[in-house]
């Protein structure tokens, strides 16, 4: 029974009237020599053949060093701020020769034993690194192999992990980098995640309601009584209980999301994902860590967008659509609107402030700051400027940002708000 107590419809901001998505402009690493780039390509190849993609505590973290690389790049850094990226990503990584088990244990037969098991992390990319060298180092083509392969493709269960798995695949396409797409396959590979049935088999229409926002969804989720009291603080751990306990809940309100236009429905979950990860962040409360990453997967789908066969796009729409409600819930609910930013005045700062005050910020050894400014940067890109909506965002999110909230009791002892990277 669908138990909302209200059926506010969510604002965002004016379609851009788009009706195909033109593709990127992806950076061949292979043929610019300029010194930038090169380094960005060296420093790839180093934590390609030292680094693990999963870390501690108990492999449960993740190397974000390519989406760290990548963005600042993007964004202009230089050769000397590329390094200190990399010193500081690669500190917290485990090395590739720490008693990991390695590629010699999984076969083209065997692949697929071995899903959702971290131990596997390093094992994973010596597979598919031997897999691209079978043929000939065409990358794309081992990828679409083993990401649409079979009734359950491992592409469904994408989100696991926060989604890493998606985020890396786009830091692959965008500099063309095989080592990257390796990891991307091997985090795909021990991030699976649980739910992929959802996406793999048509399952029962629980639904109550129709709509194809996804942000009305979200409102719904939000005014819905049978969440009240299930969780006191905030945290990924929140996936236990909810699904425990509201598992047909969360499947009822994801049924309801009618996916009828999928170029035009991706645009307003770029739109929502910025409500959702920078609207309610300010100076005291500071942003949540989660909703942060509804808006980094949107900006790897993307990328990722035009190399996906277009009969799977419906697919990927569903499965962030599911993770999204997963997230807000486990977040406990907070409110999100339009005037959060619209308020931002931009007092004539525009893209290049925004870019030079990224890349002086004392927060730019953060491996998922730099994505933030960057996301909101390529939806303008994509989508126009829409009143200025993307560069609000942008512009609140620099001035106000003083650390990441929402981890609750953290994971495994681990805190990132106390044990991550704090700038002195």
């Amino acid at each position: 029974m669908d138990s909302t107590r209200t059926h506010a419809t969510v604002r965002l901001p004016r379609s851009s009237g788009q009706t195909e998505l033109k593709p990127l402009s992806f950076c061949d690493m292979e043929t610019l020599s300029d010194e930038r780039t090169q380094t960005l390509r060296r420093l790839l190849k180093e934590g390609h053949d030292s680094a693990a993609p999963l870390r501690d505590p108990k492999l449960i973290l993740h190397s974000h060093l390519p989406h760290l690389l990548g963005s600042a790049y993007a964004l202009g850094a230089s050769s000397d701020l590329l390094q200190k990226c990399y010193d500081q990503e690669t500190s917290n990584l485990k090395n590739i020769d720490e008693g990991f088990i390695r590629g010699d244990k999984i076969s083209k037969e065997t692949w697929r034993n071995f899903l959702a098991d971290k131990t596997y992390t390093v094992a994973y990319v010596d597979y598919f690194d031997e897999e691209i060298k079978k043929k000939d180092g065409d990358w794309k083509s081992v990828l679409n192999e083993y990401l649409y392969a079979g009734t359950e493709p491992i592409i469904n269960g994408h989100t696991g992990g926060l989604g890493h798995p998606f985020i890396h695949l786009a830091y692959a396409y965008e500099y063309q980098s095989k080592g990257v797409a390796s990891e991307a396959l091997s985090m795909g590979c021990t991030e699976y995640f649980p739910l992929h049935g959802l996406i793999d088999y048509p399952s029962p229409d629980t639904s109550t309601y129709k709509t194809q926002s996804l942000a009305d969804v979200i409102e719904r989720v939000r005014t819905d009584s049978r969440f009240d009291g299930l969780l006191t603080v905030p945290g990924i751990t929140n996936f236990d209980p909810i699904l425990e306990q509201h598992f047909a809940t969360v499947v009822e309100h994801w049924n309801a999301w009618e996916v009828v236009d999928t170029v035009q429905q991706f645009e307003q979950l770029c739109d929502l994902s910025v409500l959702l990860a920078i609207s309610d962040g300010d100076p005291e409360k500071s942003f949540d860590f989660y909703h942060v990453h509804l808006m980094t997967i949107c900006h790897a789908l993307r990328v990722i967008w035009q190399e996906s066969p277009a009969d799977r796009q419906v697919a990927l729409l569903r499965q962030y659509g599911l993770f999204a409600i997963l997230i807000y819930v486990a977040q406990l609910r907070s409110h999100f609107s339009m005037e959060g930013i619209e308020a931002v005045k931009t007092e004539g700062r525009d893209w290049a402030w925004v870019t030079k005050t990224a890349l002086a910020h004392k927060w730019v050894l953060d491996a998922h700051f730099f994505k933030v400014v960057r996301a909101p940067k390529v939806f303008s890109e994509t989508y126009g400027e829409k009143d200025d909506f993307y560069l609000k965002a942008a512009i609140k999110f620099l001035t106000e940002f003083r650390g990441w909230e929402g981890f609750g009791f953290g994971v495994e002892g681990y805190d990132p708000s106390v044990d991550g990277y704090i700038p002195k």
